[in-house]
């Protein structure tokens, strides 16, 4: 009995943290349009909105740097291109965001993820791992093609990982996973339509076949599918239906809060550089005009807090970001982040709040 107790129990607290940490990510694309949507669905988060610049020096900073006095470098780059991101965890640190280029990366939780580890490789925290793919590349091609040449992704001690799916200005999406020790991608070409959530591709994908849309003897009814578990086929059933109106924008907002509205909601039209975003504590949709942002070597690197109560166009909102505040963010997150009230007052915790101010104390201003 104490077995079979201790076995339902796990099973339950794994049901509970996938569907804690369930997201939704797709592309609407077409002749005419590229837009990106994408659904944050955990709890309520502080967090910011942060303009990255280019020609920043960075180094790489794993879970170990962090938490421990090794802070010895492995890897430097400078950044080629800006980017606007949404970090829960501070500077350099984001869930998901997009560059200047168009290219749009965000992790989604998974279940299943294993470590891919190559020796010749550093290590690096999984939300600097984002980071560093927007300050290098601009395609989905030319992430794919150098994730065994870059760092190994470093996940938070003893969780899960998560997958990733990505797309660029060209209208091209992926899909990257970690499983059995390597990199599992799916290219556009092999997605019958770019979507993501928190199963692996092909496993959504093969249920939602049952259903007539794909071709099954199931009828989808849009009105009956609300459950959560309905989200991958319902985006799918309203992605597959749309005809163009001109209006890809306002649609993508529509298959997002048909499938249970995240704490964190995006759209972006990267054919027209608009990025759009509200809060569960601040519903009102605000607008980044992408192609305004200064991202610029001697600007400053800025910042908005995503439960903002500015309304509209909020380029003129950003605020310079400098370490006190950087901090308040990384004070707040990380326990978060990593799912667990005690870390707040651990030990590792001031070890890692220290070290943060001596990764970036050469970037962000003391005050």
């Amino acid at each position: 009995m104490k077995f079979l107790f201790f076995r339902l129990a796990v099973i339950f607290s794994i049901a509970c943290s996938v569907q804690s940490k369930a997201c939704s990510a797709f592309l609407l694309t077409g002749k005419e349009y590229n837009v990106v949507g994408f659904n944050e669905n955990w709890k309520t988060m502080p967090g910011m909105i942060v303009i990255n610049k280019r020609d920043v020096l960075k180094r790489n900073i794993s879970w170990q740097n962090l938490t421990t006095d090794q802070t010895q470098a492995d890897k430097q780059w400078t950044s080629k291109f800006g980017s606007v991101t949404f970090n829960l965890l501070g500077y350099d640190f984001p869930c998901y965001g997009v560059n200047e280029k168009g290219l749009f990366l965000v992790e989604l939780y998974l279940e299943e993820t294993t470590r891919v580890y190559h020796p010749k490789q550093p290590d690096m925290f999984w939300a600097q791992w984002i980071q560093y793919q927007l300050d290098h590349y601009k395609t989905v091609k030319e992430v794919v093609d150098h994730l065994n040449d870059g760092p190994n992704i470093d996940w938070w001690p003893n969780a899960a990982g998560s997958h990733f799916f990505l797309t660029d200005a060209k209208g091209n999406a992926a899909t990257i996973a970690l499983l059995n020790g390597k990199y599992t991608v799916l290219t556009h070409k092999e997605m019958p339509m770019p979507l993501l959530c928190n199963n692996q591709y092909q496993k959504d994908l093969a249920a939602a076949k049952k259903f007539d849309f794909l071709g099954g003897n199931i009828k989808f009814d849009p009105d009956q599918n609300k459950n959560w578990e309905d989200r991958y086929n319902r985006a799918y059933y309203m992605l597959k239906n749309y005809t163009y109106d001109q209006k890809p924008v306002d649609y993508a907002w529509n298959i997002l809060n048909s499938i249970h509205p995240g704490e964190w909601q995006t759209v972006i039209d990267t054919k027209n550089m608009n990025l759009y975003f509200r809060s569960d504590l601040k519903k009102e949709v605000k607008t980044i005009d992408i192609s305004k942002l200064d991202f610029s070597k001697n600007a400053t690197v800025k910042y908005l807090d995503i439960h903002t109560d500015e309304k509209g166009i909020v380029n003129a909102s950003f605020q310079n970001l400098t370490m006190a505040k950087n901090n308040q963010y990384v004070e707040q997150g990380f326990p978060i982040g990593y799912d667990n009230k005690e870390f707040g007052t651990s030990s590792i915790f001031g070890k890692l709040k220290k070290n943060i101010v001596k990764f970036f104390e050469n970037i962000l201003p003391e005050s």
